[in-house]
């Protein structure tokens, strides 16, 4: 257990964790649980991003990565009604996504984080008042995230170095590059088609799913697939117990919140299961936070993750891809990660 806990990441956690408790607390003091669970999802999945750099500018992937997601949180609420569209839309976004994970890690991540946006907003559409307003709440979680880790960086300069880089990723031919994002954009669109048309309880999360296990080979998709399957289980699981064991007050669970976040920040250059697993218990007890109904909310992550990753362990199958060359994981973070959150909950994606 100790090496798939391995490395943890404590000092580095230490700097993205207090957002997120502060935006609870003023939820719950003004009676805006709702509206801060949002603010707490972007803050989360903006908290991923210290982690990384653009261009060796230490911040930048999380400044860019909340330009992203709050201009697609707009355009998801805006066009969700919209099967169609937001299908298309999401296509394209997962397609450069996809072809980015074998191009540059850090791009991608903040890709990863703009269709999670898109997905989780389009599944609460509404008028322009509400579209702009969860844009705002989203844009006002990240901005908090961000101006806390950063001066919390200057006090402890040591927790503030980026987490070392994966160990690269060799020259992918052009055609492996483009035939893996289509794939990965027809994997998600059917995924978000599939999901809706089943009436998935947060059906986004069957697409986001689709995105994060598809990798360029059948193996990766497989292992990546029951990494994921395993750790949603086991977070589930752990985030209902604790509400059985504590019940669902509101400080109760924003303090599960909290521990739960804070472990998914150390853990994530760990083992994706372990990683998966911390995500899940924050993502189910934030949407409880916000809504109540911790058994449904695991049960709909469960199926969403069974829809998503057997569609795209599918489309590793049908579609298969036989680089001439070994092609490194990049995606060892969330999006649920952890992305975006719901009107209710502030469901991270980024995963």
């Amino acid at each position: 257990m100790r090496a798939y806990a391995h490395p943890f990441y404590w000092r580095e956690a230490s700097l993205c964790v207090p957002a997120l408790p502060l935006l609870m607390t003023a939820g719950i003091l003004l009676g805006q649980v709702g509206p801060a669970a949002v603010a707490v999802g972007s803050a989360f999945a903006v908290g991923f991003g210290a982690s990384r750099d653009l261009g060796g500018r230490r911040w930048a992937a999380m400044r860019t990565a909340l330009i992203g997601m709050t201009l697609a949180t707009l355009i998801g609420s805006t066009f969700g009604a919209h099967l169609v569209v937001i299908a298309a839309l999401a296509f394209l976004a997962a397609a450069v996504a996809a072809a980015l994970v074998l191009i540059d890690e850090d791009l991608w991540w903040v890709c990863l984080q703009v269709v999670i946006a898109l997905l989780v907003s389009a599944a609460y559409a509404g008028p322009p008042s509400q579209a702009f307003g969860r844009a705002g709440l989203v844009l006002a979680g990240g901005a908090l995230q961000i101006l806390i880790i950063a001066v919390l960086a200057r006090v402890f300069p040591q927790a503030s170095a980026r987490l070392p880089r994966s160990t690269g990723v060799l020259p992918s031919p052009p055609r492996l590059v483009l035939s893996h994002g289509a794939r990965a954009g027809l994997s998600v669109a059917l995924a978000l088609v599939a999901a809706t048309a089943l009436k998935l309880g947060n059906s986004y999360w069957a697409p986001m799913t689709a995105m994060l296990v598809l990798r360029p080979g059948l193996r990766q998709t497989r292992l990546r697939g029951v990494a994921r399957l395993g750790g949603t289980l086991g977070g589930a699981i752990a985030a209902m117990a604790y509400v059985a064991l504590f019940g669902e007050a509101p400080w109760l669970l924003a303090i599960g919140v909290t521990l739960s976040a804070g472990a998914a920040f150390a853990l994530q250059k760990a083992h994706y299961s372990l990683l998966t697993f911390a995500i899940t218990a924050t993502v189910v007890l934030l949407t409880t936070l916000g809504h109540g109904g911790v058994v449904a909310n695991s049960e709909h992550r469960l199926w969403a993750t069974i829809l998503g990753g057997a569609i795209a362990l599918g489309a590793a199958a049908i579609l298969p891809h036989r680089p001439r060359r070994p092609v490194c994981d990049l995606s060892l973070t969330p999006a649920e990660h952890p992305g975006q959150a719901d009107h209710r909950t502030g469901d991270a994606a980024r995963e």
